[in-house]
């Protein structure tokens, strides 16, 4: 359910406007925007998706065809998976730092927090577990007693976070720059950042508020991720440069940082695809492959933003905001401006909890045991999410479906293709091919070496 305590509230910060180039030159704001500004490195890539649906512009897509990937997730049945919380588990992935986000002034991640739901015989200690733990009996009564089970429903919210909620010290202010990058507020960073932008008469400057809401947050991260200007764009609704669609724009690979991960692929982990190419051009028309590349596929909506940005990118991801909010966290001094070490830990390296992590997870990330993996059963089956022997047709766009002849006779007639300009051929995807995979997603395969 929404908290309608959440849903009325706003924060207010300040902005600083040149009036004869109409841009934002810097804002200033406390806590309370700054620990939102940093939360957004903690959630997963799927969260991400499934809140920005909730934007109709359609001037900016940042997302590419994650937004395909978490469809497919959505549509596909749960037949398929290896148990029925494993779909609800991809569909709402949390990071280390949920229940930390929770606690801040504007909540923008509705994602509600798990329960424990179970039903329990007063009378003889035996418990029939729902909702992601064991499920040991078919009824709702004892086996032994023969009375009914009593249901018992308990959050799996908890209130033992780190520092009490909030990311930055609650007494301090900040400066944040067109391009989100963000220091502590002081007279000597706003005459470096005045003279850095050229501005020496302050008659050209104008002071103005804004009021952010949970909704107006969500649509400043949509813009974060798509330009390299959001204040100036949110208050005059335009771009003072060309638009740089951070995410849908650039060919972001993380080949160029292949060196840092050093994980060794054995050909064990290796993972094969067909994949059928038109002849005549070299085009992906899709692909077919079994369920350890699609858990894989599904498993990337779990790692969280900063995750992506920091350990597989290297802080450099190209998107230029994000990796201004990234650099800040970074620079920022613990103790005096950030609360501790944990939480700067906790932005950096927002890893997923371990049941996210699966087999089939080829990139070298690390995961945490949380409070509430201890109290939920882990729901894949032998370290994976999908049910052995599935096959699956993927398109270059991350449309994900079953493997079917009416699948494959609608995506041929879509794209035209006759069948004599059909090629297949067999490839293994691991570690190294991964590496350079585009961001966007929007030309997934594109990336691998065809062999």
């Amino acid at each position: 359910m929404a908290d309608t305590k959440t849903n009325n509230t706003k924060i207010s910060i300040k902005v600083f406007v040149d009036k004869l180039k109409k841009r934002v030159v810097y804002a200033e704001a406390d806590y309370t925007f700054v620990d939102i500004l940093f939360s957004f490195m903690t959630l997963p890539l799927g969260t991400i998706v499934r809140l920005l649906g909730k934007h109709d512009d359609t001037k900016l897509d940042p997302l590419g065809s994650l937004k395909n990937l978490y469809r497919s997730l959505n549509d596909l049945p749960e037949s398929y998976f290896a148990t029925e919380d494993c779909k609800y588990m991809l569909l709402n992935p949390r990071s280390l730092a949920y229940h930390q986000c929770r606690k801040l002034q504007l909540r923008i991640d509705d994602t509600e927090p798990m329960t424990m739901r179970h039903f329990e015989c007063r009378h003889i200690k035996i418990m029939r577990y729902i909702n992601g733990l064991c499920k040991d009996f078919d009824s709702e009564y004892c086996i032994f007693c023969g009375r009914w089970l009593e249901l018992i429903v308990l959050s799996g919210d908890t209130d033992d976070c780190v520092g009490g909620g909030g990311f930055v010290s609650d007494i301090a202010n900040f400066i944040i720059t067109d391009d989100l990058c963000v220091e502590p507020s002081s007279s000597a960073t706003s005459i470096r950042l005045l003279k850095d932008l050229g501005i020496t008469d302050m008659n050209h400057l104008e002071e103005t508020r804004l009021e952010m809401s949970s909704y107006q947050m969500l649509y400043f991260l949509k813009l974060a991720l798509s330009i390299d200007c959001p204040f100036t764009y949110l208050v005059f609704s335009k771009i003072k440069s060309s638009p740089k669609l951070a995410i849908s724009g650039q060919d972001i690979t993380l080949n160029q940082y292949c060196h840092l991960m050093n994980k060794k692929v054995s050909a064990s982990s290796k993972m094969i695809l067909e994949v059928s190419l038109q002849k005549s051009t070299g085009k992906l028309l899709f692909a077919e492959a079994n369920e350890d590349f699609v858990d894989f596929l599904f498993g990337i909506l779990s790692i969280p933003l900063g995750t992506v940005v920091g350990t597989l990118m290297n802080g450099a991801s190209s998107i230029s905001c994000i990796d201004n909010i990234f650099k800040s966290i970074s620079s920022m001094s613990v103790g005096r401006y950030i609360k501790s070490q944990d939480i700067k830990d906790m932005l950096l390296k927002p890893h997923f909890g371990q049941h996210y992590s699966s087999k089939n997870q080829v990139f070298p990330l690390s995961c945490a045991v949380r409070d509430s993996d201890t109290k939920h059963k882990d729901p894949s089956v032998d370290g994976g999410f999908m049910k052995q022997y599935g096959l699956f047709m993927i398109t270059d766009d991350l449309t994900i479906t079953p493997s079917s002849l009416v699948s494959t006779v609608n995506i041929l007639k879509k794209l035209d293709v006759l069948l004599e300009d059909i090629e297949k051929r067999e490839v293994s995807v691991g570690l190294e091919e991964v590496s350079r995979i585009n961001l966007n997603m929007s030309t997934f395969y594109a990336y691998f070496h065809w062999r």
